[in-house]
């Protein structure tokens, strides 16, 4: 059972093998899709079902954890941690 353990621990271990052109390309890329969906949750705010603005909402909400962890992760001048913001209500 150790070995399994040692072994799954080694699979997950950081590898720090990504570049800064991968990095500042997820996070544009994560820019975007947060840009998007807060803009279909404002359309289907007005417009759709509310299931609909739900869905768009989480995906809003998913989209800017990733953009705050990524900022957060390599240093962004003033990104607090994505575990210290408030709740927003």
């Amino acid at each position: 059972m150790g070995l399994m353990k040692e072994h799954m621990a080694a699979i997950e271990a950081a590898s720090y093998d990504r570049t800064w052109v991968e990095i500042d390309s997820l996070l544009e890329q994560a820019v975007q899709e947060m840009k998007s969906q807060r803009a279909k949750y404002k359309l289907r705010k007005m417009t759709g079902p509310k299931a609909d603005k739900m869905r768009a909402l989480m995906k809003y909400t998913r989209a800017k954890a990733v953009v705050d962890t990524l900022r957060w992760t390599i240093s962004v001048r003033g990104q607090v941690s994505p575990l210290d913001e408030p709740l927003k209500t």
